[in-house]
């Protein structure tokens, strides 16, 4: 909504180039705010990077077909285009689209090999611990520090790494507690609840098998008392 009212800027006569710079920031900065206000500020800058060149490919295409097409439906003025074409075309080529981006997908998620049995193996202060890996593409949590992707573990690793204590139970407190945890921090997720946080730490090796192959992965291991399995997001062994 928000883009088009920016759009109806194409019927105002010719519009000095600083202003429609100014105004087309604008544009960028709100429409991008509005669809991804809860991030940071550096991916935000990015997000509006992203932005930027999307709008670059699509205005090279729209006006490659002018006037390679020399066609009357494509109408540019202040650096706006009208494309003209019915809503019937508009229907058909968005369900065309939306089923192009689905099998794209499905493709990209099926070679990293989202199905069968991965063995997570973490390595941190001469401790190896072994866990059974479940890749699935619902984890995107990232770390904002490093852009790093966060395998979730269960609690069970936290034993495994630290000596048992009677005397606190949560888990970020142990991590912080003892100095053979490098890296350890709250990161921030959502859920079907709400938001909240989850303590991570950076390991000295994170090994993912499947079989005969092994990959090293560069991401950190966030402690969770729900999970039963390390949930790793299929893309970090691309």
């Amino acid at each position: 909504m928000v883009g088009s009212f920016f759009s109806l800027i194409i019927f105002i006569p010719n519009i000095n180039y600083i202003l429609m710079f100014l105004i087309k920031s604008a544009a960028s900065f709100i429409i991008v705010f509005i669809g991804f206000k809860k991030t940071s500020f550096h991916d935000f800058i990015k997000l509006v990077v992203y932005f930027y060149v999307i709008n670059f490919a699509f205005a090279g295409i729209i006006m490659g077909m002018k006037y390679l097409l020399n066609t009357r439906y494509i109408c540019v003025n202040n650096s706006f285009m009208y494309i003209d074409f019915s809503t019937l075309n508009l229907v058909i080529f968005t369900a065309v689209s939306y089923f192009i981006i689905c099998g794209v997908r499905f493709l990209i998620d099926r070679n990293t090999g989202s199905d069968g049995d991965y063995n997570v193996i973490i390595k941190n202060n001469n401790k190896i611990i072994s866990l059974d890996g479940l890749a699935d593409t619902g984890n995107s949590l990232t770390d904002v520090f490093s852009g790093r992707p966060v395998i979730v573990c269960p609690e069970k690793i936290i034993n495994e790494l630290l000596e048992p204590s009677d005397n606190c139970s949560d888990i970020y407190q142990r991590l912080t507690d003892t100095g053979s945890i490098k890296g350890v921090r709250l990161i921030p997720y959502s859920t079907i609840d709400g938001y909240s946080t989850i303590p991570a730490f950076i390991p000295d090796e994170i090994i993912i098998k499947k079989n005969k192959s092994c990959k090293t992965v560069d991401a950190l291991v966030a402690v969770k008392r729900q999970e039963i399995s390390a949930i790793f997001n299929p893309k970090i062994l691309i």
